[in-house]
């Protein structure tokens, strides 16, 4: 740990000698971590000639002609570590040792992980098992242990994919992404990543991609992650020829300006990314279906009215939403990993039945792909059955988590509001912002910031999955306000 090196160096710089029992009780720490702990600092004082020395008999020392080049360094030490990041929380601790393990191309020791993110060696211990329970929802990657230590194995794709998922999902806000990418790689990458960030938008916009919040997050991640991967030397294996996107182009370019060559396989892999995002789509909007995934989409719909009684089947809104989605999916399925629904639990809770009849789609995709997906893909499957079943949803619906949740959001508010409100269009927020209209509501289920919002525009802050409070609170505001409504 950084902060047990200037612990170390004050002592010896204030005490003529000290013996390696007294260092060890003082530190609390072993003789092997005490003596790597001395190499590790004399690398860092070689460049000013002068080292923290040894006796014979035992113990260590600094000349008295050295404690002043010695005093020195330990001041620009002591004020880099108040620069340096460490993870604070559980949470933290999961998300920097994940990220950093993904960065190691040799087998590392529980020790040296321990003392790179800053915890406990017993931290350590608990996190490595966090990681070894989430690579388990991903197929063809694994957390490996051996004699040398442990690494991360399996196919360089599915490692960016799995990257990107993971920082995009467990960054709840962007001081924790400025947290964990500055502990990786610096200030000077995180503001790269900041400025790709804020130019993601238009550009996809532009190119007709309505990608959610999330969406789009999570395709900045994969660009940035994705470069940082090859600055390091690993090696993206893509087989198929790159034919050219306007898209991925642009993005490139924009890219190239701050100094990064992105090769044909890195823009190959980063149109997959781009096909396989979870977007706003307009029901009036022409789609080119793959009849494969018609077939599917009917069969799977069959047997669900057959085993549950329901009437899906003649539903051609529904049955085109799901083919949509169940075509992206089936590319993250291709590619190796998963979105993840971030109020599982809150589907899981409430819609029981709905999840069961989602289910069913694993049994067809094991038939006919060899594949399943997990009860996060199968969840954004329940929304959308339970959307159509119950007729309920809302808004301008501001949403950053998907088209289900915003089409169950907008059905839920019709049915309880009727005719007192007219729903303009579903936003993701950063769409909003580029184009704040002026509206009586915003209707969102995560916080608005950085949007000048028009003068008479009212937010008004829901649960996703629209309780009944929630729907009260709506129809509450439109009665007190009926002649603003449009």
């Amino acid at each position: 740990m950084y902060s047990r090196k200037i612990k170390l160096i004050r002592v010896l710089v204030e005490n003529e000698k000290m013996s390696s029992a007294e260092l060890m009780k003082k530190l609390n720490v072993s003789q092997r971590t005490l003596r790597a702990e001395i190499r590790e600092i004399n690398g860092i004082l070689k460049k000013e000639n002068v080292y923290i020395r040894s006796f014979n008999v035992g113990g260590y020392y600094i000349k008295k002609e050295d404690k002043r080049l010695i005093q020195k360094s330990l001041e620009e030490m002591i004020i880099e570590s108040k620069q340096m990041i460490f993870p604070e929380t559980p949470n933290e601790r999961f998300l920097f040792g994940f990220t950093w393990l993904f960065f190691q191309k040799n087998p590392v020791s529980i020790q040296h992980a321990a003392e790179s993110l800053y915890v406990s060696k017993t931290s350590m211990l608990e996190t490595k098992k966090q990681i070894q329970d989430t690579i388990r929802w991903y197929h063809n990657i694994y957390l490996e242990s051996g004699s040398r230590g442990m690494w991360i194995s399996g196919d360089e794709a599915i490692k960016r994919h799995v990257l990107a998922e993971i920082v995009n999902y467990w960054t709840y806000g962007s001081i924790l992404m400025e947290r964990v990418i500055t502990f990786l790689f610096g200030q000077k990458k995180y503001q790269h990543y900041i400025s790709l960030f804020k130019a993601l938008p238009k550009i996809l916009l532009y190119y007709g991609y309505r990608l959610i919040d999330k969406g789009i997050e999570g395709f900045a991640l994969d660009i940035f992650l994705s470069l940082m991967r090859t600055e390091e030397g690993f090696i993206l294996d893509e087989n198929n020829s790159y034919f050219e996107v306007p898209c991925i182009e642009k993005v490139c370019g924009f890219m190239n300006e701050m100094g990064y060559t992105i090769k044909e396989e890195e823009k190959q892999y980063l149109y997959k990314c781009l096909q396989a995002k979870r977007l706003l789509y307009d029901t009036n909007m022409k789609w080119e279906f793959d009849q494969e995934f018609l077939e599917l989409i009917t069969d799977f719909l069959t047997v669900v009215d057959q085993k549950y009684h329901t009437e899906y089947q003649n539903n051609e809104e529904l049955k085109e939403k799901l083919i949509i989605h169940t075509m992206k999916m089936f590319q993250r399925l291709k590619e190796g990993y998963f979105e993840t629904n971030s109020i599982l639990k809150d589907i899981l809770a409430n819609y029981e039945r709905e999840v069961n009849m989602a289910d069913e789609i694993n049994t067809l995709l094991q038939e006919r792909y060899g594949l399943t997906v997990n009860i996060h893909e199968i969840c954004y499957i329940a929304v959308y059955l339970r959307a159509y079943s119950c007729r309920k949803l809302t808004a301008i619906i501001l949403c950053d988590i998907g088209e289900s949740i915003a089409d169950n959001m907008e059905r839920q508010i019709k049915d309880y509001c009727g005719e007192k409100i007219h729903i303009i269009k579903r936003m993701s927020l950063s769409e909003y912002r580029m184009n704040p209209i002026s509206v009586d509501l915003l209707i969102t289920g995560s916080r608005v910031y950085n949007v000048m919002l028009p003068e008479k525009t009212k937010v008004i802050y829901v649960d996703y999955l629209l309780k009944e409070e929630d729907l009260k609170k709506i129809q509450d505001y439109l009665l007190e306000n009926s002649n603003m409504v449009k």
